[in-house]
Parts: C-alpha cells; sequence; structure tokens
C-alpha cells in the first residue's frame, strides 16, 4: 500500500489511445507519486498477451493494476493468480458490460486484493474513487495533490459515456489520440491543471484534420445493408477516429448499426443510432471482443486480407485478359 512504500506499481489499462483508459492509468500514478509506476496500454485483443507477459518487479511483489480492461483465457486468471501467491497484489477495475456480465466466469478467478466491475461510471472515474477511499494512506501533501486530479477523470467520463456536459472533453480524447496513449499519459501527469499542454494542444489541431480525412475515407467506402429485423447496418473503413467518425454516420439515421474496420488499428469499432436498442457488447463478445452497449469493438485477422483479396480479384481478371 502507499504507506508502507511500494516498490513497484504496475498498471495494464486499456489503449492504445483510449482516453478513458490513460486517465485510468494516470489516476493510480498519481495517487502513488514518487513511487516506480509502470504503464502498458493495451487494447482489446492484446489484454490477455500482456497480461500473461506480467511479472514481479520487486522483492516485495508490488502492486498490479488492470483497469479499464478485461481478458478471455484461464490461462491470464493463472497467471495473475501465480503473481499474487508471490506477493503481488493485483487489483482490477472496470465498467464495461462485457467484464460486468462475466464477473464470476473461470478467466476471472483471481485473488484480488480490490475489484470494483461497475457500469455506472468509467474506468477512470471508478479508479479515481476506489483510491480516493484509501487517501487515508497518504500524507496531507499528497493526498490534495491527489484530489486536485479529479477534474481531469471528470474530463474522461464525461467523453466515456457521451455525457459531453464538458465541452472540451472530445478534444481532449482526439488530442489522446493523435498524441499517442502513452505519451498522452506522461503529458498528463506533468499538469497540474486541466489545461491541454503545448503538446496536447498541438495533437488536436492535427487530429481535426486527420479525423476529417478518415471521414472522407469512411464516406468513400460506405455501405448500407438493410436487414429484416428493420436495423440498417452500415459498414465503412476508416483511419483512426473511429468514434468520432460513427458519431457522423449515425447522426439523424434511424435504427442503425454502424461497424467500421480500423485500417490504422485493424479492429472493428461498433456504435448505434440513438433509438437502437441493439446490445453492441454481446454482438462484440461473439468474435471475442467486448465493450458497451452503444460503444463495443473486435478483431478478426482474415479481415486484413479481404483489402488485398479483392484488389487481386480485380487485377488478376485485368492480368489475363492483358496476357491474352
Amino acid at each position: 500500500m502507499a504507506g508502507k512504500n511500494v516498490s513497484t506499481i504496475q498498471v495494464v489499462s486499456h489503449g492504445p489511445s483510449c482516453l478513458d483508459g490513460v486517465m485510468a492509468a494516470a489516476a493510480v500514478a498519481r495517487f502513488y507519486e514518487g513511487h516506480k509506476v509502470y504503464a502498458t496500454l493495451a487494447g482489446n485483443s492484446d489484454a490477455d498477451r500482456v497480461i500473461q507477459a506480467l511479472d514481479i518487479k520487486s522483492d516485495d511483489g508490488g502492486e498490479i493494476w488492470i483497469t479499464d480492461l478485461s481478458w478471455n483465457s484461464t490461462a491470464s486468471a493463472d497467471r495473475l493468480a501465480e503473481l499474487s501467491a508471490r506477493g503481488a497484489r493485483v487489483f482490477w477495475i472496470d465498467h464495461h458490460r462485457t467484464a460486468v456480465s462475466r464477473a464470476d466466469a473461470p478467466e476471472f478467478k483471481v485473488p484480488f486484493a480490490g475489484k470494483v466491475l461497475d457500469e455506472e461510471y468509467s474506468a477512470a472515474r471508478l479508479t479515481f474513487n476506489y483510491l480516493r477511499s484509501r487517501a487515508g494512506e497518504l500524507s496531507d501533501e499528497r493526498r490534495a495533490a491527489f484530489e486536485a486530479f479529479e477534474p481531469f477523470v471528470l474530463i474522461a467520463d464525461d467523453h466515456d459515456r457521451w455525457i459531453h456536459r464538458i465541452p472540451e472533453s472530445p478534444d481532449w480524447a482526439l488530442a489522446v489520440q493523435t498524441l499517442g496513449g502513452i505519451t498522452s499519459y506522461r503529458e498528463i501527469l506533468k499538469l497540474q491543471e486541466p489545461t491541454m499542454s503545448r503538446k496536447l494542444r498541438s495533437a488536436f489541431e492535427s487530429g481535426e484534420d486527420a479525423m476529417r480525412r478518415s471521414l472522407e475515407l469512411a464516406n468513400a467506402t460506405l455501405v448500407d445493408r438493410k436487414l429484416d429485423n428493420g436495423i440498417t447496418l452500415r459498414t465503412a473503413c476508416c483511419f483512426g477516429y473511429s468514434s468520432e467518425v460513427a458519431s457522423h454516420l449515425y447522426k439523424g439515421q434511424h435504427q442503425m448499426v454502424v461497424a467500421l474496420f480500423d485500417l490504422r488499428s485493424q479492429g472493428v469499432s461498433l456504435r448505434r443510432s440513438a433509438d437502437s436498442d441493439v446490445d453492441l457488447s454481446v454482438l462484440a463478445q461473439t468474435y471475442g471482443g467486448g465493450g458497451h452497449v452503444a460503444a463495443s469493438g473486435f478483431a478478426i485477422p482474415d479481415l486484413r486480407r479481404l483489402p488485398a483479396e479483392r484488389l487481386a480479384e480485380i487485377l488478376s481478371e485485368q492480368l489475363e485478359k492483358s496476357g491474352s
């Protein structure tokens, strides 16, 4: 614990460029300011690999925090249980429905030192609230410094739950996507108040241009398919900024599910129109992914080959004509 001179804190949080995952990791780092904190940001499809690669970094075992992220393999549970037996204190905090609904699954049978699974708030806010309940371990000065991080956490909560009562929260999400999760994490930890640094502001401005280009790609590749159950499935490609692009594609639409194949991350992002009641977390879980009711994602390696296969079909036909 913070008052017992824990030598290492390892944080595995959702990434690689998720505002909520970055802020959750930063909340842990702010609480343990002055300690050795190692942060890794992992995508959903990478969670098992990253967790199974964890190891003890100090004689006392240290602490391992997994925030805004879940996993699928019992081998990951076995690894965490082994690390716990060797002295590590393991904490897990998540708010995704695919984690909350599977809380008692075999892959989560781990002797956690602390666990919070709750859809009420974002992972960053859940993490902050949990650590605030332990603030008595801190000196008055460090407690005040930690409490001052709450406005950062509320920005992440506002954007991740699509409340958007804080006007600048989408700007922070765009900046983090553009700058990259780990660089953003380090930049945020330098700040004393929630005003973007020059580096974050520059990333936001670059992100606006990049997001527009990604939206242009999505519009150029858009395919609509009307399903028998009344749902319209809108699919497209994008290059990053999938949440922002999707919000443009379902705006003003009815009973629509948007599926974006992100050429940058090689993953699929699912979003839905406001009047849709499709549980996207269940759909994503079918393909080994997860997320929330209205925003989820997954990865299918075979999708990466499809553009190349289609290009081969087009060019082969023409080359055979030319050759004859």
